[in-house]
């Protein structure tokens, strides 16, 4: 009895996960899925502090994360990455583990995944 109690806990949290959605588009629970299923190129990226347009600073930079949490940065593995357990934070760490940058996910789909680091930097990216 106990473990169909549990199964239906489950089967309902990883429903309402699924539904919730980034503000600006995307599942969360699909968030693992889709990350990993593309490579990543910078369409756009913004300093919001000096409300610059930096995207030529990203010229050519693809963006690749793997299934089992490797992140590569053209086609070089330059470290790890994880999500936040509620999937709106996205954590990509340095080869030897001991910086992270932290972004807000604000959205993550097929056609788009667009990451902030508030008052530092907004990137937009598209599948390669």
């Amino acid at each position: 009895m106990k473990l169909r109690s549990l199964l239906v806990i489950f089967v309902i949290a990883l429903g309402i996960l699924s539904c919730e959605k980034y503000d600006d588009g995307g599942r969360l629970g699909n968030a693992d899925k889709t990350i990993a299923s593309t490579l990543w190129k910078i369409e756009s990226a913004y300093d919001p502090k000096d409300k610059v347009d930096i995207t030529n600073d990203f010229t050519g930079e693809i963006w690749e994360f793997t299934e089992d949490g490797i992140f590569k940065m053209n086609s070089q593995i330059k470290g790890t990455y994880a999500f936040s357990s509620d999937m709106k934070t996205l954590f990509i760490s340095n080869n030897s583990g001991t910086e992270a940058d932290v972004y807000t996910i604000e959205r993550l789909d097929k056609e788009a995944m667009w990451l902030t680091i508030p008052t530092e930097i907004e990137l937009q990216f598209i599948p390669n």
